[in-house]
């Protein structure tokens, strides 16, 4: 398998994938969705009781218009940066799951109303680059002599154990598309100019009698300029050896990061198979 960058950016991709099969472009998409790991916030402990504001003396009700667990739950979904270099599972980390600067991270939140709580309101507790990538997400509103005072703790997961794990959204693979116009087919110029404007990306044009094809790479195997003709002359194929695969992240892991890192833990996992197909007797 070959792979080329077509499009690069922090919190997107587009890369081609040749000499390869469908199943194993859908390994590495199942990958993407399921198996990425990231920092989210899995407890919020909550300040029960009467606040005290210690600069004006008033005192707040420790309540909100929304329950605790909705408010967690929103929490819970706002994008964290994480360095895999870093952070590991509990599970995995050397200090047993008791928790520690290696697998979990601490957050504190304390808003007085009357005001809206924002995700940036969400502090974290020693390193200011682990604070949230989306700081104008609002969370929740504190009406007069409402207060929010809680602490929040984030641990590394994946997707297969709750989506606020997610790491890669909008995921897609599709099959390279080869357009076939037949040269000295029977069709009209009306029935070609139809095909060249039935085509929702706008990849062919009508000229000088025929229709060419601008960027094959764009067409989205919508079979739109096959049906537009009467006479056959256009066939639009698949390739079964050549794919785009697209996706998203939410920031906490970058694109080039996401894609490696499924790529090694297909290989990993492919390897632990191979082992144990090997030691059966």
């Amino acid at each position: 398998m070959e792979a080329a960058l077509q499009e690069l950016k922090p919190r997107s991709m587009k890369v081609e994938l040749v000499g390869t099969t469908a199943s194993q472009v859908n390994a590495i998409r199942r990958t993407l969705l399921s198996d990425l790991p990231k920092l989210a916030i899995e407890d919020v402990e909550f300040h029960l009781g009467p606040i005290r504001d210690e600069a004006t003396g008033k005192d707040y009700d420790s309540s909100t218009s929304m329950f605790d667990e909705a408010v967690a739950l929103r929490l819970g979904l706002l994008p964290i940066p994480t360095d895999l270099g870093q952070f590991r599972k509990k599970s995995e980390c050397t200090c047993k799951g008791e928790g520690c600067a290696h697998c979990q991270v601490m957050y504190s939140i304390d808003r007085k109303g009357p005001c809206t709580v924002y995700a940036r309101d969400l502090v974290p507790l020693g390193d200011d680059s682990l604070a949230v990538l989306a700081p104008d997400v609002p969370i929740v509103r504190l009406g007069a002599r409402q207060a929010l005072l809680a602490y929040a703790t984030a641990v590394v997961g994946t997707a297969r154990e709750h989506a606020k794990w997610q790491v890669a959204h909008a995921v897609g693979a599709s099959p390279h598309p080869h357009i076939k116009i037949a040269r000295k087919g029977s069709c009209s110029d009306a029935c070609l100019k139809r095909v060249a404007q039935s085509c929702p990306v706008d990849i062919l044009e009508f000229q000088g009698g025929k229709v060419n094809v601008t960027d094959e790479s764009k067409c989205i195997l919508c079979w739109g300029c096959e049906h537009a003709c009467e006479h056959g002359s256009v066939k639009v194929e698949p390739d079964e050896e050549k794919f785009y695969l697209r996706f998203e992240t939410d920031g906490s892991l970058t694109t080039r990061e996401a894609f490696r890192f499924a790529l090694k833990d297909l290989k990993r996992r492919f390897e632990e198979l191979r082992e144990a197909v090997q030691a059966i007797p």
